[in-house]
This record gives C-alpha cells, structure tokens and sequence, in this order.
C-alpha cells in the first residue's frame, strides 16, 4: 500500500506560559518555559505517523545540535525521515511562542534551514511510492509549487495548508486538491474576499478540489462542488491549542487512509485535534484508539 508524505518545516518550539498575550509594546512576566518539537510539517507528519504507520517526512535541518536533536527525536518515534536533508551551517527553524492562559497563543518564526529545501530536492523524490502528500508554507513557495506540480503528475492526493497565510498563484492552486485554511487563512490566499464561502468558491472555480476550513472550537467548513457542509467539534477543556490545525490535517491524511467517506475522515480529524488541545506541546496527540473512541461519541 502506498504511504503518506508530508514535506515542511522542521522547528523547535520554544513556549513560555503567559498569564496573558502581550500587546505591541508591553513585557509581560511569564510563567514555565518549556522545549518541544514543533513546526508546521513535522507537527503534520507526527499526527499522521502517530494515527497510520505509514508515514515519510521531508524537511530541511541545519547541522546544528538543535537540529541532530530533532532528527534522533523523529527516528525514536519511528519516523521515517530518509527524505530529510541536513543542511551545513544553517541553523534548524525555531519558533518563539506565548501561551495564554486560556490556550490562545502567539508565534514568531525563525526558518533557517526550512528555507533551503529547494525545487531540486523535490525531484529527487520518487511521488509515485505515496497516495497523500501535504505541504504547507513554512518552506520556499518555489519549492512547494514544484513539490505540488510533481505529486499531481504522480497522481498523489495533494495537500496544502497555507500557512503562514501569503497569495498563492493560480498554478499552485490547480495542483491541489485539498486546501485546509483556517478562518483568517481563506481571506488572505486571494485578493479581494470578506466572506470565506466566496472566497472558498473562488479557489474552487480555480481548480482547488475541495477546501476545509478549521474553525476552532466550531470544528470546520468543507466546500466544495457539492456545497457547504460543517462539522461541530468535540467538546473539550482546551490547555494549548499550539498545533491544533497542524493535528486536524495530519489526522484527515490519516482518515483518508482509513475510511470510505470524507464525513468519516473529517470526523477523525475533529476528534484527533479535540484531544490535541487537551495536552501540552504541538506535537503531543492521542491515540488512535483514543481517537477512534470519542469519534463514536457522535
């Protein structure tokens, strides 16, 4: 059976619980710090590995001892990470971030070596051994236009998150298939929208296949050629929600491989980034059997 495949970045996450988000300009005194491995495309990719066995990531790291110390962390976990590449004298990405009380968070990225995974590196990549490949825009958007364009010609299922949220070119949209914005997300991949529904039919009369939007605590849109559907999440007392989208697509690739219907897909993905916000640290996920058991409780 073919596997999955996630291509971003790789950062550390470097956390300070905060009694509040700072404002421009203010210095707020936190509370614990703490070290977790984090990044959109790994965050992805541990979801999926953690939820389906079969599962490849492919990131940029530096030759740095934070960067040997993510990649003896990915292969314990059993992450296949054949398709990383070590970069010399680049630093691995970090990402400072603050948490609030009630889990709301802000984050600041420094790529590094993210950004020197290249178009080049994309056709070394044999697309034809998987059936889902995700990206989102944490790496060169060269890099995941080309990665795009040759999944597609493979016939993958393509994946896209667009995040951090930037104006995406019609040929980059017509290589994917599932776009997974967040509310803000949708408004900023194009000119010219208010409404995420317009904008969404926008993308999708520009060859998006289908586009899920992630609501938070009021699960996710999906639309498509079909309409609008939604999904209401689960209800959960949420403790850090750094990662929540992260786990929702890694989880949906993960549901795709798991079942028939999308509904069911969407569901798992729901429940799996339900449980997410209930634990500390982007990449600190549940179970699949836990998963599966709050699925049933719809």
């Amino acid at each position: 059976m073919k596997k999955i495949l996630v291509i971003g970045s790789a950062n550390m996450d470097m956390v300070v619980k905060s009694p509040k988000i700072p404002r421009v300009g203010e210095t707020v005194l936190g509370g614990v710090f703490a070290q977790h491995e984090g990044g959109k495309g790994a965050n992805q990719a541990m979801a999926a590995k953690t939820l389906y066995e079969g599962t490849l990531f492919c990131a940029g790291m530096g030759d740095d001892s934070i960067g040997r110390d993510y990649l003896a962390y990915l292969q314990n976990k059993g992450m296949d990470t054949s398709l990383v590449k070590i970069f010399k004298g680049s630093h691995t990405g970090v990402a400072l971030i603050t948490v609030g009380k009630e889990g709301q968070n802000i984050i600041t990225v420094a790529p590094g070596a993210n950004l020197k995974l290249s178009p080049a590196d994309m056709q070394s990549i044999d697309f034809s051994q998987f059936s889902h490949v995700a990206f989102q825009l944490e790496t060169n958007i060269d890099t995941v236009e080309e990665g795009l364009k040759l999944a597609k010609k493979a016939g993958c299922t393509t994946i896209l998150t667009p995040a951090p949220a930037k104006l995406l070119s019609d040929e980059i949209l017509k290589n994917v298939d599932w776009l997974v914005p967040n509310e803000i997300e949708i408004l900023q991949v194009q000119r010219g929208f208010t409404s995420m529904k317009t904008a969404a039919e926008s993308l999708l009369s520009k060859g998006v296949g289908n586009v899920i939007v992630t609501l938070g605590e009021r699960g996710c849109a999906l639309f498509n050629n079909d309409g609008e559907q939604r999904f209401s999440t689960f209800s959960v007392r949420p403790i850090d929600t750094v990662g929540a989208g992260d786990c929702f697509t890694g989880a949906f690739m993960a549901g795709l491989k798991m079942f028939d219907k999308i509904d069911q897909a969407i569901t798992f993905a729901n429940a799996a980034a339900s449980l997410k916000v209930t634990k500390v640290g982007a990449q600190s996920y549940a179970t699949q059997k836990e998963v599966l058991k709050l699925m049933k409780t719809k």
